[in-house]
């Protein structure tokens, strides 16, 4: 069929759609063979970008024919589109249209596609979302991600490609939802489709915990010419077909952790950590080639088989056998496999890092060995050592780059060439993939998993369709495909949200128009227009977390009120951002501050603060003169779980008392104009409670107390009798652990706000329990929410800020 004709073809499909008034499709009514094959018909006859323009064929098309075609788009607005998608691909194959339209609308507004957010938060015709997003940073976007495989296994371990049939096989090791099972999948890289159904290999159900060694060990090779995948399982090497997944080898070996294969002199050959040290055999046979490396078997943490020039080599690393302010550090040494001589020095890495991983690489044309150590270790004290990353000269052990230091360790590490240029890509202990180009170009971040979803565990590199490809296996059961190269992503323009994450948000008024404040774990505090995002004024409060803000007026003067570690508290001017006061204690004993609040005595703004050990006090906002210090009845049996609030006219503090981790435990109120604690008691919870899940509002008069509990149970209570008022129980595995909260008025209706930790937000009438609304937000951990009484909510997640309005929440659930 000629050109023509496809395109003849597919203006008679896509006539098939209705439409509305304004001219757009009725993609919500359309068929559902033309929800899953438009895109194909549109790629042939040439109106791909048509498409992608198009907000509600995004919602409404199959994900598994939309997702190949992205690449194709062209035009700024299709671009633009297909960058927006590629952002959700986390968590748009498995929902419905609706979630999709929510999840679509808050990743425009990350990308900055605000035009496009937009149009998806108000289709023709149809209702806006019930929690529109008003803007959002993006600092976690990652538009470079291409794929997103998620077959709801526990945990992704390891990841290889071979090719075998004309095609590549993408093949992992994972685990079991029950962690005893693990599970070898087979799939096609450029389409996702299982090649193969998945194995299952029997963990020890009889030792609850221990890991089977299948789950990460594993690296390609081949047998009597075809693609085999190698195991390591705890009696020796398992040997598959990658074609058929069937057992083609098994060899016994001594027991070990680590595996390589690669080649030498013309036969596959895999090399194991075994007594007496490092053993090289033949995939084919089992049988040992050449004698043994002898060193401590139980001190290899990686091994790799690489070549320099035309000699196939070795390279290890092993940690010193010393732990934590003893450790010296490990060591790395390359061998030659045709002689087993040791080619130049050992290389030393980080002290008091423990493991590490070597990979062989190539840098202005010499053979260097990188070396990324695996932990941070914290001593007695408290007192971090980040490793550092090295690259040294093979041959001659010198510094061939300069070392950096990788602030969560190194748990993955890949080495390639792109452009002629040598390439690292490291995953870390926070979730993030980082690039770093060796020709000096600035490192950027590749992907970020996020701190609530998990890690990356292991990386591998390979090519298709001209583009290099990062695989990585991560901790939350998902293997993710990343372009390597950042040109290529897609044009995004998120704002910048906080560095590590946001510790605490406030929504204000400067001039009568909204703002919202944020509080970083660095002490930084930014001040955003709260309907566009942007960003106008930055505060600072100390080096470490700003943990909680309170916003008042002074004279109709905004100003705001943050507590920090080792900071105390401070007040600030809204307008300017300049500081106005700090509060110090008389006994200078802030060592943490874990909440502010401001109360109205007798019309006179008074600070609340509480810390550590349930230490309290109070100061004069506007003379600075401390009013109390005092430390409440029991206060070593609280958690950092404090708010503040009037119970007639008389300044009350609520907080948390419970054991750690799975407890019951209640809320206990203390009146701080008699230093005493008050008879009401209110039993409020089961489970780990965040520091955010606790929250005050007065409605109508009558002071209420809510709370979240980590097993979803969300309840309010009056203060003054500690008599309930509402209770629901989410029970959702998006809707726990619940981690945030905030209660206010919105129309005239009281409503609270619950976030999770799976980035699920709902909306609650505060005195019935009855939802409203809900919505995602992408990144997982909601840290913070505030509300304001024009229906706008305030979001912290990972390292995110956002805004959306719940209006049509509030004015659809009735008065």
């Amino acid at each position: 069929m000629s050109g023509t004709d496809r395109g003849a073809l597919a203006d008679i499909l896509l006539a098939q759609v209705g439409r509305h008034p304004d001219g757009s499709r009725r993609w919500a009514e359309a068929d559902p063979y033309l929800l899953r094959h438009a895109v194909q018909h549109a790629v042939e006859g040439g109106r791909l970008d048509e498409l992608l323009a198009d907000p509600e064929f995004l919602v409404y098309a199959d994900p598994a024919t939309l997702i190949p075609a992205l690449p194709g788009a062209s035009s700024p607005d299709a671009v633009i589109a297909a960058t927006v998608y590629r952002s959700a691909l986390e968590d748009l194959p498995s929902a419905l249209p609706e979630r999709r339209r929510q999840y679509l609308a808050i990743n425009g507004s990350r990308v900055g596609a605000r035009a496009l957010a937009r149009r998806l938060s108000r289709p023709f015709g149809s209702p806006a979302l019930a929690l529109e997003p008003l803007f959002s940073t993006g600092s976690e976007i990652k538009p470079a991600v291409r794929a997103v495989f998620h077959d709801s296994d526990f945990r992704v371990y390891a990841v290889a490609v071979a090719r075998t049939g004309g095609r590549q096989v993408v093949v992992t090791t994972g685990t079991d939802r029950e962690g005893y099972d693990t599970i070898v999948r087979f799939r096609d890289l450029r389409t996702g489709e299982p090649t193969l159904p998945p194995i299952t290999i029997m963990g020890d159900r009889e030792h609850p915990g221990r890991v089977s060694r299948y789950q990460g060990v594993m690296a390609v090779s081949e047998v009597d010419d075809a693609a085999v995948v190698v195991l390591r399982c705890e009696g020796g090497l398992v040997v598959r077909s990658v074609a058929t997944g069937q057992i083609v080898r098994e060899h016994p070996t001594g027991e070990g952790y680590h595996l390589a294969t690669g080649v030498l002199a013309g036969r596959a050959v895999a090399a194991v950590d075994e007594e007496p040290g490092i053993v090289v055999r033949d995939v084919d046979t089992g049988a040992p080639v050449g004698p043994a490396i002898l060193t401590p078997s139980e001190r290899v943490c990686s091994l790799e088989i690489g070549e320099i020039g035309d000699h196939p080599v070795l390279v290890y690393a092993m940690r010193s056998g010393r732990y934590g302010d003893e450790d010296p550090g490990g060591t790395c040494q390359v061998i030659d496999l045709h002689c087993g001589a040791q080619i130049g020095p050992a290389h030393r890495y980080s002290p008091r890092s423990g493991a590490a991983i070597a990979r062989l690489g190539l840098h202005e044309g010499r053979p260097v060995v990188v070396v990324g150590p695996r932990y941070v270790h914290t001593d007695n004290n408290g007192q971090r050592y980040h490793p550092n990353v090295e690259i040294r000269d093979v041959f001659t052990g010198e510094e061939r780059f300069p070392a950096w230091t990788q602030f969560e360790g190194v748990t993955a590490l890949a080495v390639t060439l792109m452009d002629g240029h040598a390439v690292l890509v490291t995953g870390d202990g926070s979730g993030a993939v980082t690039v770093r180009d060796l020709s000096g170009g600035e490192p950027y971040e590749l992907l970020h998993v996020g701190v609530a979803r998990g890690w990356v565990g292991d990386l591998e590199i390979t090519r298709a369709d001209g583009r290099v490809l990062v695989l990585a296996a991560c901790d939350d059961g998902a293997l993710r495909v990343a372009d390597l190269s950042p040109s290529d992503s897609g044009p995004a323009n998120p704002s910048p949200g906080h560095q590590i994450g946001v510790e605490s948000i406030a929504l204000a008024r400067v001039g009568g128009h909204p703002v919202v404040l944020s509080g970083g774990h660095l002490g930084d505090l930014y001040r955003r227009d709260a309907r566009t995002g942007s960003r106008t004024v930055r505060l600072r409060h100390g080096d470490l977390r700003i943990t909680d803000i309170a916003v008042t007026t002074i004279a109709q003067h905004p100003v705001v009120v943050t507590g920090s570690p080792r900071a105390g508290v401070r007040l600030h001017d809204l307008a300017s951002g300049q500081p106005l006061a700090d509060y110090r204690s008389p006994g200078d004993d802030m060592g943490w501050v874990h909440s502010v609040d401001v109360l109205r005595l007798d019309g006179r703004p008074v600070i609340v603060g509480a810390g550590d050990g349930g230490l309290v006090w109070m100061w004069d906002l506007l003379g600075g003169e401390c009013l109390l210090r005092w430390k409440v009845p029991d206060g070593d049996a609280h958690r950092a779980v404090w708010r503040g609030l009037l119970v007639d006219g008389v300044p009350v503090l609520a907080g948390v008392q419970a054991e750690y981790g799975f407890t019951t435990g209640h809320i206990a109120l203390y009146d701080l104009a008699s230093r005493s604690r008050r008879d009401v008691v209110i039993q409020a919870f089961e489970g780990y409670s965040s520091a955010q899940s606790l929250a005050v509002h007065e409605h109508r008069g009558v002071p209420l107390v809510a709370f979240a509990d980590f097993n979803g149970t969300l309840a309010v209570w009056e203060a003054r009798t500690g008599a309930l008022v509402s209770r629901v129980v989410n029970d959702a595995d998006t809707e726990r652990p619940q981690t945030a909260l905030a209660c206010g008025e919105a129309d005239g209706r009281a409503v609270c706000v619950v976030g999770t930790q799976a980035g699920h937000l709902g909306v609650h009438d505060l005195l019935t329990g009855e939802r409203l609304a809900d919505t995602v937000l992408p990144g997982g951990w909601i840290h913070c929410l505030d509300i304001d009484d024009d229906g706008l909510v305030a979001v912290g997640y990972g390292q995110e800020v956002a805004v959306l309005d719940m209006g049509g929440a509030i004015r659809g659930g009735g008065s």
